[in-house]
C-alpha cells in the first residue's frame, strides 16, 4: 500500500461515518498552548474540549502533521535507528465532540483495521486502561476479541498531552510484526519489547487536568483518536519499519551517492534515515512559516537541518545537498498537502541560505575546538569542559556530537554532565518564558468569553455593556478614579492588537459619570480588553458603556495598514515572488514591514522602483474592496497569505487596487487617501529578511518637510543651491581628503625631524636599546608615523611610545628582528603596558598596539615596558 492510498482509506471510511473532513492545523500550535509545536492531531481542538469553543461539527477526521521533538513525546534520539520513531509524522485522526463514544469509536476502529486494511484479526492484540471495564467489555462482548489477547495498564493507557490540559484513558491497538522483532524472551505482548508495534490509540477525552494536578470532568465526554500513518503503512506494507514505505524510501533514493566516508557501513542507512526524516520535518517547518533563527522554532529547525547536513557530510555529500532534497519532500507529500507545491521555491531558498551560513558556523567552530583541544593538551587535560562545548554549540551553531568526534581524535572526552546541566538550564528558562507568556487571565476566568468587534460596520463608536474588569489580571468588580485596569465589553469598536496592527485608542463612558482612558486594545481569549485607567467616577461590572476610538488614531492607523499591502504588492511587482512576508508592525506614524528576501539589500534602484509602484497604486486612488469568503474559496481568488498563519472557516479579504490580500484588520476607504509613500529605511534584520520602515499621509507630509528643512538650511550654510548640494557636498569630502594626505605628509616630516631626537637619546643597556616616550596630543595615527619613523633610524632595538589625546591613551610597541629572535614579544610587552592604563592591547612579536582611558598611567606603562627590556 503507498502513503497516498493509506491516507485517503482513512478519510474516505469515516467521511462515510457522516465524519466532516477538516483542514489539519499548522506545525505552529496557537499562541497560548504549552507546546512549542503541534504534537497531537487533538491538539487544534482542545478549546473544544475545553468547552470554549463550539465543536466545529458533531464528528470530524483530520490528517495532522505533527512535530516531536522535545519533552515528553520526544522521539529525536531514536529517530532513524528504530522503525518506529521520526520527528515529522502525520497523525490519522477522528474524533467525537458529545456524539459517539466508546463503544462506536471501538468497533470503529476494529472494522477499518480488519476490514479495509484487511490486517490478520490473529496478530493485533489491545490495551485497555487498568481501571476501564466498560472499553474492556466492548472489545470482548461487542467486538469479540479473546480476552487472552486482552493487556490492562495504567500509566501506559492514560493520555495526556502535557502537565496540563484535556486527558483521559486510552485503549490501543497493537500489531505483531514477529518474533524476529522480538526484544527478547520476555517480549510476549505489547509494551513489553519492538515486537508489538502500537498503530492506533483512542483517547476518552473525560478530564481537564489542572495546575494543581486535580483532574476535574469535561464539559462534555469525548472522543479522540491518533493513528500514526507512518507505522500503520509499515504494518500494511508489510514491512517492519516505516523507513522502509514510499514515505522514505524515495527520499533516501533522492541523495547523493554515499562518498568518502569513515562510517562503518553499518551506519550508513541509519544516517540517510535521519536525513530524510529531518528533510521532512524541515520542510513542513518552511511551509508553515517557521525560518532557521536562534530562538524557539527558529533554533529547532536550526537544529534539524544542521544535524541532517552533519550526517551528510559524514556519508561524504557534496556541500549544498539538503536543500536538493526538498523538491523530492514536496513530491512524497504534495499529493495529501497540496500547498507543499507552492512554497516549493520558498523552501529550496531557505534551505540553501542556511546550508551556507552553516558551512560559515563549520570554519569558525572548527577553528575554535582546534583552540580549545590544544589549550587543553598544553595543560595535559583530557578533558574538555562541557561549558566550553556548550558556548560552541548556544552561540555558534557547532553540533556536540562533532565536537565530540574532533576531540576523541585527539584522545579527549567533552564533559557531557556539565554540557546537558547548561543545556537544561536552558531549557528551564525556555520554558520559564513560555510559562510567563501565557500567565494571563484564562478566558473561562471572565464572565463572557468573546467581545464582538464592531469597527468593521459600524464605525468607531458603539454601545456595550461591560462584563468583565481586570486589576493586576484578576477580575474586580469596580475601578474607581485613578485606578488602572482592563475593561471588557461584550460589543466593541476597538480594534484589539493582531496581525501586527497595533490596538485603538480612545474613551469608555458610562452613563453614571464614569470615564475610562483607554491607552491599548489587547486581546485576552477571545475577549477584546480594553487597558487604561479612570479619569471620572466609577466604572463597574453590569454598566451599559458608549465606547469611541480617537479618530485620529484609527485614520493613520488604518491608512499605514494599507499601506503594508502596497508596499508587499510592489515589492513582489519589483523583485519577483518570491518575497514573502516575514512579520509587520503598523502604527500611527509609521509602518514597519519584514520581508524575505534572498537577493540581500535592495540597491538604490530597486528602492526607488519599489516606492514608485506603492505611489502610482496611491494615485489610482482604487476604493478597497472587503469580501468574506469560505476559506478554500479565499485561496483560490489567487489573495496573497501568509505561511503558517491560522485562519479560521471563513476569511476576510482585502483587495487595493492591484493587492489582494487575507486581513482582518482596518483600511482606509481607497488608496488614495494615503496621500503619499516614503521609505524611511531598509536594512537586514537576520539572514536572509529585510526590514523596510515606511511612513504615509501625515507623517510622510511631516518627514518631508523636515527634509525640506534641512536642505534648505545646508544649502544655505554651504552656499549653494538645492539641486548643487550634492555636488557641493562631494567637492568639500574631496578637499577633506585632500587635506587629510597633505597632514599626512607634514606629519611624516615632522615625526622624521623627532625620530632623530629620540635616537640620538636611545637608552642602551648591554646589546640592547630602549626608545619609551609619552607623546602628548598624540592619537594612534600619529604615534603609527612616529612610531615608523624611529624605527627605520633604530637598526637593533625596541620602541616603546604612548600617545595621548582626547582623554584616552594608545600604546605602540616595536621590536627589531634581532630583539625578536632573542625573546622580545612586542605583543606580550602591551599587555604588560596595558593594565596601567585600564586598557587592553596586544599583537605579533615584532609589531603590537593597545589602548586605555587612563591617561594618568602613560608613563608607569612606558616604564614597565622599559623594565622588562632592560632588566
Amino acid at each position: 500500500m503507498k502513503s497516498q492510498e493509506l491516507r485517503q482509506a482513512w478519510i474516505d471510511f469515516f467521511v462515510g461515518k457522516q465524519h466532516a473532513l477538516l483542514p489539519p492545523a499548522s506545525l505552529v500550535p496557537h499562541e497560548m498552548s504549552t507546546t512549542l509545536f503541534t504534537i497531537a492531531g487533538m491538539e487544534q481542538f482542545v478549546p473544544v474540549f475545553l468547552g470554549e469553543q463550539p465543536p466545529p461539527a458533531p464528528r470530524a477526521v483530520t490528517v495532522q502533521r505533527c512535530l516531536r521533538v522535545a519533552g515528553a513525546k520526544s522521539d529525536i534520539e531514536s529517530v532513524g535507528r528504530t522503525g518506529r520513531h521520526g520527528t515529522f509524522l502525520e497523525m490519522l485522526g477522528n474524533f467525537s465532540f458529545g456524539d459517539y463514544y466508546k463503544s462506536e469509536a471501538i468497533r470503529w476502529a476494529w472494522e477499518f483495521v480488519t476490514d479495509v486494511l484487511r490486517l490478520d484479526p490473529e496478530r493485533l492484540y489491545v490495551t485497555v486502561h487498568l481501571g476501564d471495564d466498560d472499553a474492556d467489555r466492548i472489545w470482548t462482548n461487542e467486538v469479540g476479541l479473546d480476552a487472552s489477547r486482552i493487556s490492562r495498564f495504567d500509566e501506559e493507557n492514560f493520555w495526556t498531552m502535557g502537565p496540563t490540559g484535556p486527558c483521559g484513558p486510552s485503549t490501543e491497538i497493537f500489531y505483531d510484526i514477529g518474533a524476529a522483532h522480538a526484544s527478547g524472551p520476555e517480549d510476549t505482548g505489547p509494551n513489553r519489547g519492538d515486537r508489538f508495534l502500537e498503530i492506533w490509540n483512542i483517547v476518552f477525552q473525560q478530564h481537564n487536568r489542572t495546575a494543581d494536578g486535580t483532574l476535574r470532568d469535561l464539559p462534555r465526554k469525548s472522543i479522540d483518536t491518533g493513528a500514526g500513518l507512518e507505522r500503520m503503512l509499515a504494518v500494511c506494507s508489510g514491512v517492519a519499519s516505516m523507513y522502509e514505505t514510499d514515505l522514505f524510501t524515495d527520499l533516501v533514493a533522492a541523495q547523493p551517492p554515499i562518498g568518502k566516508t569513515t562510517l562503518e557501513q553499518s551506519e550508513w542507512r541509519a544516517r540517510q534515515n535521519i536525513i530524510a526524516d529531518h528533510a521532512r520535518a524541515a520542510t513542513f517547518l518552511i511551509n508553515d512559516a517557521v525560518y532557521p533563527s536562534n530562538t524557539d522554532r527558529g533554533f529547532v529547525l536550526r537544529f534539524l537541518i544542521r544535524r541532517a547536513i552533519r550526517n551528510g557530510k559524514l556519508l561524504g555529500y557534496p556541500d549544498g545537498f539538503f536543500a536538493g532534497l526538498a523538491p523530492a519532500v514536496v513530491a512524497s507529500l504534495q499529493s495529501g498537502y497540496p500547498e507543499l507545491a507552492q512554497s516549493a521555491s520558498r523552501i529550496v531558498s531557505a534551505l540553501e541560505l542556511e546550508e551556507a551560513t552553516f558551512e560559515r558556523t563549520l570554519e569558525r567552530g572548527l577553528a575554535m575546538v582546534d583552540r580549545i583541544i590544544n589549550e587543553s593538551l598544553e595543560r595535559q587535560r583530557r578533558t574538555i569542559d562541557g561549558r566550553e562545548a556548550f558556548v560552541l554549540h548556544d552561540t555558534y551553531g557547532f553540533p556536540l556530537e562533532l565536537t565530540r568526534e574532533i576531540a576523541a581524535e585527539q584522545g579527549l572526552v567533552v564533559d557531557t554532565v556539565a554540557f546537558d546541566r547548561l543545556m537544561e538550564e536552558q531549557r528551564s528558562r525556555a520554558r520559564s518564558d513560555a510559562a510567563a507568556k501565557r500567565e494571563t487571565v484564562a478566558v473561562t476566568d471572565l464572565q463572557a468569553a468573546r467581545s464582538e468587534f464592531t469597527g468593521y460596520d459600524e464605525g468607531l463608536e458603539a454601545e456595550g455593556e461591560i462584563v468583565a474588569i481586570l486589576q493586576d489580571r484578576s477580575p474586580v468588580p469596580a475601578l474607581t478614579a485613578g485606578d488602572r485596569g482592563a475593561i471588557v465589553l461584550d460589543r466593541t469598536p476597538f480594534y484589539a492588537e493582531r496581525g501586527g496592527q497595533i490596538g485603538d485608542r480612545g474613551e469608555i463612558r458610562t452613563p453614571s459619570g464614569g470615564v475610562f482612558d483607554v491607552v491599548d486594545t489587547q486581546y485576552v481569549g477571545d475577549a477584546i480588553a480594553h487597558y487604561g485607567e479612570v479619569r471620572e467616577g466609577t466604572i463597574g461590572v453590569g454598566d451599559r458603556a458608549h465606547a469611541r476610538v480617537f479618530e485620529h488614531w484609527r485614520r493613520e492607523i488604518r491608512r499605514h495598514h494599507t499601506s503594508a499591502h502596497l508596499l508587499q504588492r510592489a515589492l513582489k511587482d519589483v523583485l519577483g515572488d518570491e518575497v514573502n512576508q516575514a512579520g509587520s508592525w503598523v502604527g500611527i506614524d509609521r509602518m514597519r514591514f519584514d520581508f524575505r528576501w534572498p537577493g540581500g539589500a535592495l540597491s538604490p534602484q530597486q528602492k526607488r522602483d519599489v516606492a514608485r509602484r506603492v505611489n502610482e497604486m496611491i494615485r489610482d486612488d482604487s476604493h478597497l474592496v472587503t469580501r468574506i469568503l469560505p476559506l478554500e474559496e479565499a485561496k483560490k481568488t489567487g489573495a496573497i497569505w501568509m505561511a503558517g498563519e491560522k485562519y479560521g472557516d471563513r476569511i476576510r479579504v482585502v483587495q487595493a487596487g492591484a493587492s489582494l490580500e487575507f486581513c482582518g484588520g482596518t483600511h482606509s476607504h481607497s488608496t488614495g487617501e494615503l496621500g503619499i509613500f516614503v521609505i524611511l529605511s531598509e536594512s537586514s534584520i537576520g539572514s536572509g529578511i529585510r526590514r523596510i520602515d515606511s511612513c504615509v499621509s501625515e507623517a510622510a507630509e511631516e518627514y518631508l518637510n523636515r527634509q525640506g528643512e534641512l536642505i534648505g538650511k545646508l544649502s544655505s550654510v554651504l552656499a549653494t543651491s538645492p539641486e548643487e548640494l550634492s555636488e557641493r557636498v562631494e567637492k568639500m569630502q574631496r578637499d577633506v581628503k585632500d587635506l587629510q594626505t597633505t597632514l599626512g605628509q607634514l606629519r611624516a616630516k615632522f615625526a622624521a625631524v623627532e625620530a632623530a631626537e629620540y635616537v640620538a637619546r636611545a637608552e642602551r643597556r648591554g646589546d640592547r636599546a630602549f626608545i619609551g616616550a609619552v607623546v602628548h596630543e598624540a592619537n594612534a595615527e600619529a604615534v603609527r608615523h612616529l612610531g615608523n619613523a624611529i624605527r627605520s633610524r633604530l637598526r637593533s632595538g625596541v620602541v616603546a611610545l604612548a600617545g595621548i589625546d582626547d582623554g584616552r591613551v594608545s600604546l605602540l610597541v616595536s621590536a627589531s628582528e634581532d630583539m625578536v629572535k632573542s625573546g622580545v614579544h612586542a605583543g606580550n610587552l602591551v599587555k604588560i603596558a596595558a593594565s596601567k592604563i585600564g586598557g587592553k592591547g596586544g599583537g605579533q612579536a615584532a609589531q603590537a598596539q593597545g589602548g586605555g582611558p587612563n591617561v594618568d598611567g602613560a608613563d608607569a606603562a612606558v616604564a614597565a615596558i622599559r623594565d622588562a627590556v632592560l632588566t
